[in-house]
C-alpha cells in the first residue's frame, strides 16, 4: 500500500474532532483540496446507517467534477467514486449522495427541504449567498458538518463575514509554503505570474485582501520592459478586437498577433474612431474596419479574424458584409467576454511571464498603464466610469481572448 504523506496543516486538520463548520482557506495548491479526497470517504464512513443527505457542492457541477471526483475517482476507482447522473445524484463509497452547483440563486431549490447529514464545499467563496444561506438551515442533525475550502477574496466578501460570526468553525489558513511537496520551480513561477498584484497576497500568502489602485502596476512602471525592439516576430495568427463604444465614448480597433509557439502575443496596431457626441456611426466603423484590413495585408499581415463587441449583433452582421464585399478571407464573429476577476489574473499572468507584448501601440499601453480597480464594487471589477480608456482595454482583451486557454496553458 502508498504511504500517503501528510503537511503538518493537513495532519492537523485530520486529527481535529469534527466541528460543526471545517474551513480550509488559503494559498491556492497548498494542499486544501488534495487532504479532502481522503476526508471525504472518512466523513462519509462516520455516518453510514444514519439519517440524513450527503451534498457535494461547488461552483458548478463540472468545477466540482474538475475538482473533487475526478481525482478521487482515479484514486478509488469508479465503482467506489461513480459519475453525476442527470439527477444530481452521485455514488459515493457506496453511499447515494447529490452532487450541484451554487453559482445561482436559482439552485437554492436544490437542497431546499432536505436534512443534511454531511456536505462537502468546494470553491465556497464563488457560491451564491444564498444558497450557503439555504444550507446552514438544512444542517439539522447532531452530527451535522460541513468541510469545506476557498481561496481568499476581498474584505467585504459575505463568506469572510460568515468566518468571523463566532458560529462553531474550525478554520485554518494556508499559505504557499505550506505545501513543501511543490517543486520549487513551480512555486516560484507561481509567486512571478501573481507577483506585483493583490493577487499575489490572496493566492500566495492566503490573505483577505481588497482590490485597490492600478490593475498592473508592475506594467505601469515600466512599460518599455514589454516593448518589441525590432522585427515583429513571425505569427501564426492575426486578429483584431473591436470595441464599439458607447454614445459617451469613442470605438477602438486592436491588431495582436499570436506567434505558432504561443509563447508571444503581440499588440502592434490600433485605431481610434471617434464618433460624433450622442451617436455611434456603424458606416464609419464598416469603413475603418476594413481599411484596416487593407492595410495589413499590404503590409503582407492577413488578419484571421475580427472579434466584435457582441452587444451590437446588428453592427457586427453590417460589419461582416462589408469585410466579404472587400474580398478579404477574415471572420468576423463576437468577441469572448470572460468575469472581471479572471481578466485580470490572466493578464497579470501573462504580463509577468512576458508573453504579453507590444510595439508602437501607444493608446493600448496608455490604457493598460491607467486601469483601475472599482473601489465601489463588493467584487473584483475593472472600473468603468470614463476616467480611463476601457474601450481600448476591452479591444484588447478581444483581440485574443477567444484563445486565452491555448495561450496560458491553463483551462478558465
Amino acid at each position: 500500500m502508498t504511504r500517503v504523506e501528510l503537511t503538518e496543516k493537513q495532519k492537523e486538520f485530520w486529527n481535529h474532532k469534527p466541528s460543526r463548520w471545517n474551513i480550509k482557506e488559503g494559498a491556492t495548491r497548498s494542499g486544501k483540496t488534495w487532504l479532502d479526497y481522503y476526508i471525504i470517504p472518512k466523513r462519509i464512513r462516520a455516518i453510514e446507517g444514519l439519517p440524513g443527505h450527503v451534498f457535494l457542492i461547488g461552483n458548478t457541477k463540472s468545477t466540482l467534477e474538475r475538482n473533487v471526483l475526478e481525482p478521487m475517482r482515479e484514486l478509488y476507482g469508479p465503482e467506489l467514486v461513480g459519475r453525476v447522473r442527470p439527477d444530481n445524484t452521485v455514488k459515493l463509497f457506496g453511499r447515494n449522495c447529490y452532487a450541484i452547483g451554487a453559482d445561482k440563486e436559482s439552485q437554492v431549490t436544490k437542497i431546499q427541504g432536505a436534512s443534511v447529514a454531511y456536505c462537502y464545499g468546494d470553491e465556497v467563496v464563488t457560491w451564491n449567498k444564498k444558497v450557503f444561506d439555504m444550507l446552514k438551515s438544512r444542517l439539522d442533525k447532531p452530527y451535522s458538518c460541513f468541510d469545506g475550502t476557498c481561496n481568499p477574496d476581498n474584505k467585504n466578501h459575505w463568506f469572510l463575514k460568515f468566518l468571523e460570526s463566532g458560529a462553531d468553525i474550525f478554520r485554518q489558513k494556508y499559505t504557499i509554503e505550506d505545501n513543501p511537496f511543490l517543486p520549487e520551480e513551480f512555486v516560484e513561477n507561481l509567486k512571478l505570474e501573481y507577483r506585483g498584484t493583490v493577487l499575489y497576497n490572496r493566492y500566495i500568502l492566503g490573505e483577505w485582501c481588497n482590490a485597490e489602485g492600478l490593475l498592473f502596476p508592475q506594467f505601469a512602471d515600466n512599460p518599455d520592459e514589454w516593448e518589441v525592439k525590432g522585427e515583429l516576430p513571425l505569427f501564426n495568427m492575426i486578429n483584431i478586437g473591436l470595441d464599439i463604444g458607447g454614445t459617451r465614448s469613442h470605438s477602438s480597433l486592436i491588431v495582436t498577433g499570436i506567434t505558432a509557439d504561443l509563447s508571444e502575443i503581440v499588440t502592434f496596431a490600433e485605431r481610434k474612431v471617434v464618433h460624433a457626441k450622442g451617436t455611434i456611426d456603424a458606416e464609419r466603423l464598416c469603413t475603418e474596419t476594413v481599411d484596416l484590413i487593407r492595410a495589413l495585408w499590404i503590409q503582407g499581415f492577413v488578419v484571421s479574424s475580427v472579434f466584435v463587441d457582441n452587444a451590437e449583433q446588428v453592427i457586427l452582421n453590417s460589419i461582416r458584409v462589408a469585410v466579404q464585399r472587400a474580398g478579404f478571407p477574415t471572420n468576423v464573429m463576437d468577441c469572448r467576454k470572460i468575469d472581471g476577476k479572471t481578466r485580470i489574473l490572466t493578464y497579470n499572468m501573462l504580463l509577468n511571464r512576458h508573453k504579453m507584448k507590444f510595439q508602437a501601440v501607444p493608446m493600448v499601453v496608455e490604457s493598460l498603464s491607467t486601469a483601475l480597480y472599482d473601489t465601489k464594487s463588493k467584487e473584483d471589477k475593472i472600473l468603468d466610469d470614463f476616467t480611463t480608456d476601457v474601450d481600448t482595454f476591452d479591444a484588447h482583451f478581444y483581440s485574443w481572448s477567444t484563445f486565452m486557454e491555448l495561450i496560458t496553458g491553463r483551462s478558465t
